[in-house]
């Protein structure tokens, strides 16, 4: 999703601290909140933290590239024997 307004704040939450140590909850310039990944940058309108963990257990791009490298070092990525 492309947001074409900015950040004004920062919010504070109370929600799943698991889920929301990769989020940040922002105050947009037209008064909503969106979720933005701390790890991408990605802005979204998910309000269920299901959503939020499953974004960054399988889509964001930085997560997924250092579980490959994690992987990858330890020996556990997939190798066609």
């Amino acid at each position: 999703m492309v947001c074409n307004d900015e950040v004004v704040m920062v919010l504070e939450t109370k929600e799943n601290p698991v889920v929301w140590k990769h989020f940040d909850l922002c105050l947009m310039t037209d008064s909503h909140e969106m979720k933005r990944c701390k790890a991408c940058g990605k802005f979204m309108k998910a309000t269920a933290n299901s959503t939020l963990k499953k974004y960054t257990d399988r889509h964001c791009p930085v997560t997924k590239a250092k579980k490959n490298e994690v992987g990858v070092a330890s020996g556990t990525g997939s190798s066609n024997v």
